[in-house]
C-alpha cells in the first residue's frame, strides 16, 4: 500500500466572532485630541495628590531639586514635552495598550533609578510610573478604539503568531533575559555604580550590590519592562509582515528618473515591512525613553547631564538588543 500523500497546510484563518465593533467617534480628530491632552494631564495631577494624601508618599520631595518660583521656564517647558509626547502618540494611532506599552518603557528606567539608587519606597515609585501610565491608557481607552493588532480576533496576517501562547511567552522571557543581562552584567562590574556615584550624587548603592548578588531580585523589578517591549516593539512587527504563502509587493525602481528621497530609500530602507516595522518601533520607543529618563533624572538634586543621559543609554542599549533578537521571530519564510 502507497504512503498516504502529504498536503502543505496553510496558515491558520482568523475568523472573528460576532461581536458588533465599536462604532468610530463623531467627534473630530482635533477635538479628541485636545481632550486627550486635557484629561491626561487633569488625571495625572489628580492621581499624584491621591498618592501624596492617601498613601503618603512624600519621599520625592527630599531629592528632587528646589525650583525658583518666579521660574516660568521649567513648568511650561515640562507642559511643552507633555503636548508633544500627547500628540505624537496620537498621531501616530497608538490605541491604549500601545500607549501604555509606551509610556511604562520610558517610565520604568526612573522607577528603578529611584527605587535602587535613592532609597524611594516600590510604593512612591510605582505610583510614579502607574501614574504617568493610567493617565494616558484610560482617556486613550475612552477616545479611541483598539487597534487590528491589539485585538485578538482581526484578521491581520500572522494572527495565529500574535495569538499563540508559545510565541507570546517564549519571546516575553526573551526581553526579561536580556534587560536582566544587560542590567546584571553593568551591576556586577560594578561599572554602573562607579558610573552613577562620580556624576550622579545617588544616594545609596547597597540594593544595587545586592541585586548583583542575586539577580532573582533583579529579574523581579523587570518583568513589566519585558512585557511592555515585546508589546510595544515586536507585536506591530508580526502583524506587519505577510502571512505565510502571500508576496509581499516589490517596488519599481528606475534609477535614470528616481529623485534623491527614492534613491536613498531603495538603498538605505530596502528591508521588508516587517523588518522596517521593528526597527520604527525601536527607535520610537528608544528615543522616549532617552529624552524621558534624562528629562526625568534632571529633576533629582546632583544629577548631572552624564548620568542622565548615560544611564538612559544603558536602558536604549537593552531596547536595541531586543530588537536585534527579534529580527528573526515572525519571519514566516525563514
Amino acid at each position: 500500500m502507497a504512503p498516504p500523500a502529504l498536503v502543505d497546510r496553510g496558515s491558520p484563518k482568523v475568523i472573528p466572532n460576532s461581536t458588533r465593533p465599536l462604532k468610530p467617534s463623531r467627534l473630530p480628530s482635533r477635538l479628541r485630541l485636545v481632550i486627550l491632552l486635557v484629561l491626561n494631564l487633569g488625571l495625572q495631577a489628580g492621581l499624584l495628590s491621591a498618592s501624596y494624601e492617601y498613601l503618603g508618599i512624600n519621599e520625592l520631595g527630599s531629592i528632587s531639586k528646589q525650583t525658583d518660583p518666579s521660574d516660568l521656564i521649567t513648568p511650561l517647558a515640562r507642559l511643552a514635552y507633555k503636548v508633544v509626547v500627547v500628540w505624537l502618540g496620537w498621531k501616530l494611532n497608538y490605541d491604549f495598550i500601545d500607549i501604555s506599552a509606551l509610556t511604562a518603557i520610558t517610565n520604568l528606567p526612573y522607577a528603578y533609578l529611584l527605587m535602587t539608587y535613592f532609597n524611594i519606597s516600590i510604593t512612591a515609585a510605582a505610583a510614579t510610573a502607574l501614574s504617568e501610565i493610567v493617565a494616558i491608557a484610560l482617556p486613550t481607552y475612552l477616545l479611541r478604539p483598539r487597534s487590528a493588532i491589539n485585538n485578538h480576533n482581526a484578521p491581520v496576517p500572522n494572527r495565529y503568531l500574535l495569538n499563540s501562547f508559545q510565541v507570546n511567552i517564549s519571546n516575553f522571557l526573551l526581553a526579561i533575559g536580556v534587560y536582566v543581562a544587560v542590567l546584571y552584567s553593568a551591576l556586577k562590574t560594578g561599572q554602573l555604580n562607579t558610573f552613577l556615584v562620580s556624576y550622579g550624587d545617588v544616594k545609596t548603592v547597597e540594593l544595587a550590590y545586592e541585586q548583583a548578588a542575586n539577580p532573582w531580585t533583579l529579574l523581579a523589578h523587570l518583568l513589566i519592562a519585558g512585557a511592555a517591549t515585546k508589546t510595544f516593539i515586536l507585536n506591530p512587527s508580526i502583524g506587519a509582515a505577510p502571512a505565510p504563502g502571500d508576496v509581499a509587493p516589490v517596488e519599481q525602481f528606475d534609477p535614470a528618473s528616481a529623485n534623491l528621497s527614492q534613491t536613498l530609500k531603495h538603498n538605505f530602507w530596502f528591508f521588508s515591512q516587517r523588518t522596517r516595522t521593528l526597527i520604527k518601533q525601536t527607535s520610537i520607543a528608544s528615543a522616549f525613553l532617552m529624552v524621558n529618563t534624562v528629562r526625568k533624572c534632571l529633576s533629582l538634586d546632583g544629577f548631572s547631564n552624564t548620568a542622565a543621559a548615560g544611564y538612559a543609554g544603558l536602558w536604549v542599549v537593552a531596547n536595541i538588543i531586543c530588537a536585534g533578537w527579534w529580527v528573526w521571530v515572525g519571519d514566516a519564510d525563514s
